[in-house]
């Protein structure tokens, strides 16, 4: 993406980050900002963005920065320069009144300069306490202050006309932004980076992406910035091999639902629980099958699983237990919650889930025995705090003898005596449920997934945008392919699981751009009748695709109305007007009220002057079916209900921008109606009644005397 597409190095300082696949492209793009800055006037600087946060930053900055371009001047000598200039031109009694208001002018106070500073607030012998540091120039550390008032200084002297930036500085790293901020004086990136922007400078961050959750990363470490946006231009060339193709191909329309607004129905948790339990399990389907079990099975089940019932019953039965920790305990996460043993600290999380190809209700793994699952868990939690210890010699033996039976259910011998010994009971005989001894207390009753590299939050956070569909009908959906496409550039090219998904969104914004532009034009077509006689073109430019829709009504003028898709629900423009939730409908609705006027339903295919005429002969029938006589008021307001009462009125004066009332309004105050009743009638203007008026030129009038009979 070009300077001008990003937006960076506009006419208003902005901050842009820019994450990019890897440190060769961090190298390359940094080359190219430091490049485009040697065409443009002003300061420039390039620095290593792990010097962003550091204190003395902008000592940094103005010993290194140049105008205009990396062989230009130094921006300290221009400072200097102007500073040695000042003091041997103005009188010392007005110096530092001087020196304040030039200051001021770029936001900067000289009592904070590094050069001014100490002159300024001794006030005695200014211009020789000023040259005494000027004279060791070179041990400055400069401000803040220093920094702010040498760009303004640099600024007038090389004017930069249509610009309010003053300059550009770029700060670029090999490390991604997710390692730098291991480093705690990261703390305040964002509090120097304000203050460029502040000084008028624009900025550049360039760095790789290093996890999923990069460009979160990014905006949460500089939220309280102003004018700071952040551009994937990451590159990463994913080889999609033929393997993958054909399997995300086969298995496609049955990895997308309707769930871009991050909601889940009945109707779709079915079908996709059997898509998780169908997927193999091999590497490509990873992605697809986590996303299904770990994030819309679990929304399903936070919607499904009743958190009052659930709550009255922990109070009555877990609340009031005496071996429950209140503090070290968890249960606002329901229906996942974590619960501790008072008396040995012991810790275990419980959950209500749904699994396999019904979404059966699960509790800690297991299918629920009832219709009262929430109840089971409460049972399973009561057991958990009433359990004794088991020995180790007994717990060693059980191991032992669970060896052939794990192997056999795929599952961990340690997961396997836990739930047996906790959930143990004999009929007639009440049997104490046991815990494995201390040193062996482990969180087996977590809902057990498909094994990934990603944590769970990851696919808590991603699961919509790697299941929902391209067709977007929801308002809450409007910005799933910009996910998608954000999605994209935090995957990895070098993992098959991550390169299947690459090409699943591949796919969806594909047919995203199709699929919005096809139903775009098929809703204006039939929203609008064949009389306007309408044309819809299609063209690409670098960054967006155009419809161009042009009516030409009949007795009417041609009308052209331009949108702009730049993606797909997310960044739409009606004439250049962005649309604020681009659903296809929204946007259709945009185009027919930008079309206007032009595009009346006149069946009747009348003109003003006709139109005027049939309105006329109605106003006759209307005093003559009232029996109106000379002498008496005749309101308006009267005859556009008697003309309402009429049939096929409605061919004649409903538009889609105005009802027939108002339209029929506006043609009683036209010249060619006004003239025929002007010899016949008095015009009476509107006061402080209520009636409803017609406006004629510059007057509005609400009734007419009648002088004599129309003719």
């Amino acid at each position: 993406m070009s300077d001008s597409e990003s937006g960076l190095f506009a006419s208003t300082p902005e901050a842009v980050f820019y994450l990019v696949s890897d440190e060769d492209a961090a190298e390359e793009l940094t080359t190219e900002k430091v490049e485009f800055l040697d065409d443009q006037p002003g300061v420039q600087a390039a620095l290593e963005l792990e010097q962003l946060p550091n204190s003395n930053l902008f000592d940094q900055i103005l010993k290194q920065a140049k105008l205009g371009s990396r062989w230009g001047k130094d921006l300290s000598k221009v400072y200097r320069d102007y500073l040695e200039t000042r003091i041997g031109q103005v009188d010392e009694s007005v110096l530092a009144d001087e020196l304040e208001a030039q200051f001021s002018r770029y936001d900067a106070d000289p009592y904070e300069s590094a050069v001014l500073g100490d002159p300024m607030t001794v006030g005695i012998d200014l211009t020789s306490q000023i040259q005494s540091e000027l004279d060791q120039w070179d041990q400055q550390q400069f401000t803040r202050a220093d920094l702010a008032a040498a760009v303004g200084i640099s600024d007038q002297s090389d004017p930069i006309t249509d610009w309010n930036t003053r300059g550009g500085i770029v700060f670029s790293s090999g490390t991604p932004l997710s390692e730098l901020k291991h480093d705690r004086r990261f703390v305040r990136a964002s509090h120097n980076l304000q203050q460029l922007l502040l000084i008028g400078l624009d900025v550049a961050l360039i760095a790789p992406v290093g996890g999923p959750d990069e460009q979160e990363t990014v905006e949460t470490t500089f939220r309280g910035v102003g004018s700071f946006t952040v551009e994937s231009v990451s590159g990463a060339e994913f080889n999609v091999g033929d393997e993958i193709a054909v399997a995300v191909d086969e298995w496609y329309d049955r990895l997308r639902y309707s769930v871009a607004d991050n909601r889940v129905v009945e109707n779709v948790v079915r079908p996709a629980s059997v898509t998780a339990y169908d997927l193999p399990s091999e590497d490509w389907a990873r992605h697809f099958k986590n996303a299904i079990t770990i994030g819309l099975q679990g929304v399903y089940s936070e919607k499904s699983f009743s958190e009052t019932r659930f709550n009255d019953m922990w109070e009555q039965r877990v609340s009031s237990h005496e071996n429950y920790d209140q503090y070290r305990s968890r249960r606002k996460t329901f229906p996942e919650v974590k619960v501790t043993r008072k008396n040995d600290g012991g810790t275990h999380d419980f959950a209500l889930h749904h699994e396999g190809p019904s979404a059966t209700p699960h509790v800690c793994g297991l299918p629920a025995q009832s219709s009262n699952p929430e109840e089971e868990l409460v049972d399973l939690i009561e057991r958990f705090l009433d359990a004794d210890r088991v020995s180790e010699q007994r717990w060693q033996h059980l191991l032992g003898g669970f060896e052939r039976i794990a192997e056999s259910l795929d599952a961990p011998s340690k997961d396997l005596v836990t739930n047996a010994l906790l959930r143990r009971h004999r009929r007639r005989q009440q049997l104490t449920p046991l815990l494995p001894p201390s040193e062996e207390d482990t969180d087996t009753f977590k809902v057990k997934r498909e094994h990934h590299d990603y944590d769970n939050e990851w696919y808590e956070c991603h699961w919509a945008t790697i299941l929902s569909d391209y067709k977007i009908t929801k308002q809450g959906g409007v910005g799933a392919i910009e996910r998608k496409q954000n999605l994209q550039n935090s995957l990895n090219p070098e993992c098959d699981t991550d390169t299947a998904l690459y090409y699943k969104l591949e796919r969806d914004i594909n047919n995203a751009w199709q699929y919005y532009l096809d139903s775009a034009e098929k809703e204006i077509q039939q929203s609008l009748p064949d009389d306007q006689n309408l044309s819809i073109e299609r063209r690409e430019t670098n960054s967006s695709k155009i419809l161009d829709i042009t009516v030409i009504p009949t007795n009417g003028e041609k009308q052209t109305v331009t949108v702009d898709v730049l993606l797909p629900y997310s960044e739409v423009y009606v004439n250049d007007t962005e649309v604020p939730a681009a659903t296809v409908t929204n946007t259709v609705s945009e185009v027919i009220d930008a079309l206007g006027t032009s595009h009346q339903a006149r069946s009747l295919n009348l003109s003003h002057k006709e139109t005027s005429d049939v309105l006329y002969e109605i106003t006759k029938m209307y005093l003559d079916i009232a029996e109106f006589e000379q002498g008496d008021l005749v309101y308006f307001d009267d005859v556009i209900e008697f003309c309402q009462s009429l049939s096929n009125i409605q061919d004649m004066f409903n538009t889609p921008d105005g009802d027939v009332e108002e339209n029929l309004r506006d043609f009683l105050g036209k010249e060619d109606y006004i003239n025929l009743l002007r010899s016949s009638v008095k015009f009476h203007r509107k006061g402080s009644d209520q009636h409803g008026s017609v406006k004629v030129q510059g007057d509005r009038y609400i009734a007419m005397e009648l002088q004599e009979q129309l003719q």
